[in-house]
């Protein structure tokens, strides 16, 4: 048998504190903002959200001990904080007392107590919380993963004996390492210029290297730039171990550096940050084959000192160039699709107005980009030491995740066929109604003349 609205009707209480229940009332639907204007016949209405649920209701207690029952009402009406009410209707809600509750006696009605109740649904407390974005987390990672690489470094530095270091070979190992300076350092190109002012410095000033290296790059949000080194005078000890002196650098040479500028990367297309993502990870894969070489070698080239040296200073300027790609990687903001024009203006006025377009990746490429920054981190990982490992992993995720966000609002690729060769003016007007994206047409399907685009399938993104 179906239930009737008596089997589905329930006690009222407050708190858990029973009552009965004459009536009720609860306003519902929207809230609304009615704005009339001059000269229009309808008016606007402004939806400002759900209405807040008062539930009012007029109740009682009764029997002999009405005022004992009173009481335990009373006590639970003036209670701070939200409570749960039974509803008859309703069932169960979390509410307020509100600032309408009344209680009455009247001599005629002995042995009851009438409650005039008015009750709140309670809210969530919600308060403003500032969340880091992961663009942001994965540049403080990249801080912490820098100065672990640092430290890698000057423990390995400290142990060398470079009077054992054979120099021809040395300069034959660190090649990779200042072709990677020229490309990606220019501008300390005026302190080590050649393969030999690199050796001098990797031989007598050790930790001018590393401090050449981090003075490149910013503290996170670009705050401010140093060295990142103390200075100890010669024979001076640090946690014990005089050794260490050896791989600080001087002072007057880390200002200098401090005041170069610095390798910090500035957003100015897709296209071009793409690049030179890629064109970094190209290095940073030579120097781990490099080192896998190297590694793999039944001799050490040139003696275990030399060795020890050049795969030190491989290893930091591997990991500078990681630390740069995702400065650059996290530089690429999120964006949101362009809207769709509402109308195609002719080419004439195109030509008078240009059609704006903000620059927005394409998504099957920064998927790729995504890949490749994680495998070429992840083939660092597999051969890192423990605590290198924990601070590129940390690195790996956060670009991944904030690679994701740029790539899911991007746009999409579709093909399109022609029975005919156009030039790409012509088909980015029919595509995109905007003719001055012909360039985009031509690159992305490496067109030899935008003149005579192949007729065949053509790839244009999806708008």
């Amino acid at each position: 048998m179906t239930e009737t609205w008596r089997d589905k009707r329930q006690t009222a209480s407050f708190r858990g504190v029973p009552f009965f229940v004459d009536g009720d009332s609860t306003p519902v639907g929207r809230r609304t903002q009615l704005h009339e204007y001059p000269q229009r016949d309808k008016p606007l209405v402004e939806d400002m959200g759900a209405k807040t649920r008062e539930v009012k209701l007029t109740g009682f207690v009764i029997g002999d001990d009405c005022l004992f029952q009173r009481d335990n009402l009373l006590n639970a009406l003036d209670k701070p904080g939200s409570g749960e009410l039974v509803h008859p209707w309703f069932g169960r809600m979390t509410v307020t007392a509100g600032d309408g509750c009344e209680v009455s006696h009247e001599r005629r009605e002995g042995g009851m107590v009438r409650f005039e109740l008015v009750f709140i649904e309670a809210g969530e407390k919600g308060y403003p919380k500032g969340v880091k974005s992961e663009a942001s987390q994965a540049e403080e990672d990249s801080e912490g993963f820098l100065e672990s690489a640092i430290a890698r470094y000057k423990a390995a530095m400290a142990l060398v004996n470079r009077a054992l270091m054979a120099v021809t070979v040395l300069q034959n190992g660190i090649a990779g390492i200042q072709m990677a300076i020229q490309q990606e350092l220019a501008q300390v190109l005026g302190l080590v210029s050649s393969i030999e002012a690199l050796a001098d410095m990797l031989i007598n000033a050790p930790g001018n290297f590393a401090a050449m290296i981090r003075a490149q790059f910013a503290s996170v949000g670009g705050r401010s730039r140093s060295s990142g080194y103390r200075w100890a005078p010669s024979g001076a000890t640090a946690e014990g171990d005089a050794s260490v002196s050896v791989v600080e650098a001087d002072p007057e040479f880390a200002r200098t550096v401090a005041a170069l500028d610095g390798a910090e990367p500035v957003f100015t297309s897709f296209v071009a940050a793409s690049r030179d993502m890629t064109r970094k990870i190209e290095l940073v894969k030579s120097l781990i084959a490099e080192i896998k070489r190297d590694s793999e070698a039944p001799t050490a080239a040139g003696g275990q000192e030399t060795a020890a040296v050049v795969k030190a200073a491989r290893e930091l300027m591997r990991d500078a160039l990681v630390v740069q790609i995702v400065r650059v990687a996290v530089s690429m903001p999120v964006v949101s699709a362009p809207a769709v024009l509402p109308g195609v203006p002719v080419v004439s006025q195109q030509v008078g107005a240009p059609i704006t377009r903000p620059d927005v990746p394409v998504t099957s490429d920064v998927i790729a980009l995504r890949e490749a920054v994680s495998d070429v981190l992840w083939s660092i990982a597999l051969v890192s030491p423990h605590d290198h490992f924990e601070a590129l992993e940390a690195v790996r995720k956060r670009v991944k995740a904030h690679l994701s966000e740029v790539a899911a609002a991007g746009v999409r690729l579709v093909a399109i066929d022609t029975k005919e060769s156009l030039p790409a003016l012509v088909l980015a007007y029919q595509c995109f109604g905007d003719a001055t994206r012909a360039a985009e047409i031509v690159t992305r399907n490496r067109v030899s003349h935008p003149g005579f685009l192949p007729a065949g399938s053509l790839y244009v993104a999806q708008e």
